[in-house]
């Protein structure tokens, strides 16, 4: 039986069985449940048809895109498919022995097979490019064999510090390291470990393995195919020689290790060369006893010319150089402020304002920062909330395997394990409360049977995960004894006896006497989890809460909140709706304004993500800060504290886009016009990591600029590049003056 697989936003996959038809969307009755943004209330389903298996859309807002097309019929799938719903990605796993039929109405694949439609959420098409290496010449092995297996290098592992890497060579990769270590994952997404941001990448693309000094490369089937030396890799496993020239999809990297520059080692019976090119014969030459004198003299005279440089160097302060700017050359960097971009590289990282946290490279980042500074305050305080995190996203992703597994015991117990100050705690609640649920059914059940039987050794195990749930939300005064008082289970209390109120507590704490008279109280265990009290409020509370204080009308209210969630076309359906309702009269003024100030908003977000699409952030600036305003009117004092979905897409999306065309003037050596893109997404948000690498070089480079300034016509290009808010602005303004520049 085919099984759909589906991979939710934070990573996790769930299957469901394809039995008939499955509809999938965020409205319950949906069989697939999928309440994450970009996904309609009935978006599509999946259905079998004479063997095979189809997918179709309803009519959704933002489209269901099969391998980067966006559908308009039923179209059938294949293990090989890949289907994007808004954040969710889809695949099939087909049944043994059965395949999925043909594609119906399949389009033919064009060079660059884009998603349709300004407002999809697809993935990216992948470009199928041709080599753009040449083939060595000789034999080369034919279209789509993988080259033949090389035998392993003799020797350990590689000598020097380094150790091996790939060394990018082309576009804003060129001159990038890339550091192989054990199993290294090549792909355009994480949690690839060499990041490749290109289309023409895949997501799993290749990977690499370091094993004993030997590197090895295979391709994991990707669209475009990985090349080593112009021929296509297969999923054999090919081992790497110090120069190889590796491309995936169109981007080209080298293979080099530390002993990549030394000269090839010759035999053991070669000999050395002679200063005229030829071989030294035996006996001839030198007196040997000369020529070791000579090596002596040249050696220390080669030592002390070292010593020399080296204390020259030390007696020479130079500015520390940032080799990884934006423009991919040295540029001299301040200590302090490497430290300070690190360390905001590191909260953007870290912060979940714009979508899921990347744990591994704030870490990263944070580390970089103790190696400048060992004792920074922030960095080490970042550290332990970052282990903190990546500790209890393990818990919460094996908890959620578990509880899929139908092992809610075991999914509970790594529930449990989530501390309150992490942001997973508020999601691992719900997990652990309907793992919570199904244990005490079942372990309720067992626990009265084997009470009434007697069956102490069989009741207590059972009893125990019962209370340790049941205890969770109990006063401490039904669960311990006063002070002074002493515990009694059976007979008439007593001055000074105290028993507890709950039957089946009572009975609980006899059969654990009865089984080891010599027992310890019993004490109910920590588990924060499943405790009601003093929980974190989740944000969309917070805004129900704010939005019931301001609108009376219920139908008011549903349109705020699917307004804030993005579902603009439904909230303004509920205002019309209310709108059409003459009993409500006494709200249409209200209502008719909330559709005027929405409408707005949705219009300017579209009119600026065209421009977006095309490529062209300064022409969507105006239209989504725009936006932006209306959005706060709308959204009062939750709009930067709880961002509407509309204010979180325009930051993150101006954000990149403004890096990305920023990138794409830098590669071609225009400063001025990359500083100009960059400044323009850094105003809109400055959490963004690359920016923040990006703004700080134009920042440098406005400083070099403007000493070197030598009238007031060079000013222009110093403010092209200054940043708001790092004081060269105020620096222009001063020397205009003393110049009197117009």
């Amino acid at each position: 039986m085919p099984t759909l697989v589906v991979r939710l936003p934070d990573g996790t996959e769930k299957e469901h069985e394809v039995v008939g038809e499955l509809k999938l969307g965020r409205q319950q009755g949906c069989e697939v449940l999928l309440t994450e943004g970009g996904v309609s209330r009935t978006h599509a389903r999946v259905f079998t048809e004479a063997g095979g298996v189809f997918i179709e859309d309803l009519g959704s807002a933002n489209g269901t895109f099969v391998d980067g097309e966006r559908i308009a019929e039923p179209t059938a799938l294949t293990p090989q498919s890949e289907v994007i719903l808004g954040d969710y990605t889809l695949s099939l796993k087909a049944s043994a022995g059965r395949t999925t039929g043909a594609r119906r109405a399949a389009k033919p694949a064009g060079p660059e097979a884009m998603p349709v439609g300004a407002e999809g959420g697809g993935a990216r098409a992948t470009r199928a490019l041709p080599s753009i290496k040449a083939k060595p010449a000789g034999g080369s092995a034919p279209a789509g064999a993988a080259p033949a297996r090389r035998p392993k290098a003799a020797g350990g592992p590689p000598g020097g510090g380094g150790g091996p890497l790939l060394r990018g060579t082309v576009g804003p990769w060129a001159g990038k390291t890339y550091p192989l270590k054990g199993k290294v994952l090549v792909g355009r997404l994480p949690p690839a470990g060499i990041i490749l941001e290109d289309d023409s990448v895949s997501r799993k693309h290749a990977e690499l393995e370091s094993v004993g000094g030997v590197v090895s490369v295979r391709d994991l089937g990707s669209a475009n195919g990985t090349l080593l030396n112009g021929d296509p890799l297969g999923p054999e496993s090919v081992d790497l020689q110090p120069g190889d020239q590796l491309q995936f999809g169109v981007v080209e990297m080298t293979f080099e290790t530390p002993q990549s520059d030394a000269p090839a080692r010759r035999g053991a019976g070669s000999a050395p060369p002679s200063r005229r090119g030829g071989v030294a014969q035996g006996g001839g030459g030198a007196d040997p006893e000369a020529r070791r004198k000579k090596l002596f003299i040249a050696g220390g005279g080669l030592v002390g010319v070292l010593l020399l440089a080296a204390l020259g160097k030390a007696l020479m302060p130079a500015p520390a150089v940032d080799a990884g700017g934006p423009m991919g050359q040295g540029v001299p960097v301040d200590p302090a402020q490497q430290v300070s971009e690190l360390l905001s590289e590191c909260r953007s990282y870290a912060s979940s304002e714009l979508g899921p946290p990347n744990w591994t490279k704030a870490e990263q980042s944070c580390s970089q920062v103790l190696d400048l500074d060992p004792i920074n305050t922030d960095a080490n305080t970042l550290i332990r909330r970052i282990k903190l995190e990546k500790d209890a996203f393990e818990h919460f992703s094996q908890g959620e395997k578990l509880q899929q597994r139908l092992k809610p015991e075991e999914a509970l117990d790594s529930f449990r394990k989530i501390p309150r100050e992490s942001e997973y705690f508020r999601r691992a609640r719900a997990k652990a409360a309907e793992a919570a649920e199904q244990v005490t059914k079942r372990a309720l059940d067992d626990c009265r049977r084997y009470l009434r039987d007697s069956q102490w050794s069989a009741a207590v195990p059972r009893c125990q995960t019962y209370m340790a749930v049941w205890c969770q939300n109990q006063p401490r005064d039904d669960l311990q004894p006063p002070l002074g008082f002493d515990v009694k289970l059976e007979g008439r209390l007593k001055k000074n006896e105290w028993r507890p109120k709950d039957p089946l507590f009572v009975k609980f704490l006899i059969s654990r006497l009865k089984l080891d008279p010599n027992a310890i109280p019993w004490t109910c265990p920590v588990a924060e989890v499943l405790n009601r009290d003093n929980l974190p409020t989740d944000p969309k509370t917070v805004v129900f809460e704010a939005v019931k204080g301001r609108y009376p009308n219920k139908l008011m209210q549903a349109a705020m909140m699917d307004y804030w969630a993005g579902r603009g076309s439904e909230a303004l359906a509920t205002l019309q709706k209310l709108r059409a309702n003459y009993e409500s009269a006494q709200f249409h003024a209200q209502a008719d304004e909330m559709l005027k100030t929405m409408s707005t908003v949705d219009q300017l977000f579209k009119g600026g993500q065209s421009y977006l699409a095309a490529d062209d952030p300064e022409k969507a600036a105006e239209p989504l800060r725009e936006a932006l305003e209306v959005d706060k009117s709308l959204m009062l004092d939750l709009a930067e504290s709880k961002p509407s979905f509309y204010r979180r897409s325009i930051l993150a999306d101006m954000a990149d886009k403004s890096y990305q065309r920023g990138k794409h003037w830098a590669d071609r050596d225009d400063k001025r016009r990359a500083c100009r893109l960059w400044k323009l997404g850094f105003g809109f948000y400055a959490g963004n990591p690359d920016l923040n690498k990006a703004a700080g070089f134009c920042s440098a480079t406005a400083l070099s600029t403007f000493r070197q300034a030598g009238g007031c016509p060079d000013m222009a290009a110093v403010l092209d590049f200054a940043v708001k808010g790092d004081g060269v602005e105020e620096l222009v303004v001063a020397k205009k003056k003393e110049w009197s520049c117009p």
